[in-house]
C-alpha cells in the first residue's frame, strides 16, 4: 500500500515542508537583522578626552549630529550625552569626570562635525 494515497497528497505535503522550512530561514534572518538593528542603535560614536591646564575637553565625532536633540546631564562626578543624527541615529555616552573638574561648568561648542564639550577645573 503507497503512502500517499494521490500525487496531489504527496504535492501539498511536500509543499508543506518547504513552507516549514522556509519560516525557519525567515525567522533566523529576522532574528540576525534584529542583532545588527540592537548593535547599531547601542553604538558610540567616537571621542577622545583631553586633559589641558585649566580644563578637560571631551571631543566627540558625532556626524550629522542634530545639536536642537542634545542633552548634557551632570550628576555626582559623572557626565551623561544623548544625541540625535539627522538620520535618527541616536547616541548615549557617559563619563567619569575627574575629581579635580567642576561639572557646573559645562560649556558645548561646536567645530565642524566635532562637538566639544569643555568642563572647567577646580580653583
Amino acid at each position: 500500500m503507497p503512502v500517499f494515497k494521490d500525487l496531489d497528497e504527496l504535492i501539498r505535503y511536500l509543499i508543506a515542508k518547504q513552507e516549514e522550512e522556509f519560516d525557519a530561514i525567515e525567522q533566523e534572518i529576522k532574528r540576525q537583522f534584529a542583532e545588527v538593528e540592537n548593535f547599531i542603535r547601542s553604538a558610540s560614536p567616537l571621542y577622545s578626552i583631553e586633559e589641558l591646564q585649566d580644563c578637560y575637553k571631551y571631543l566627540l565625532d558625532i556626524p550629522k549630529a542634530d545639536t536642537s536633540s542634545l542633552k548634557i546631564v551632570t550628576s555626582d562626578n559623572v557626565l551623561k550625552v544623548y544625541c540625535k543624527t539627522n538620520s535618527g541615529r541616536v547616541y548615549h555616552l557617559k563619563f567619569t569626570i575627574p575629581p579635580d573638574a567642576d561639572p557646573n561648568t559645562v560649556e558645548i561648542t561646536r567645530h565642524k562635525w566635532l562637538i566639544v564639550i569643555t568642563v572647567k577645573k577646580k580653583h
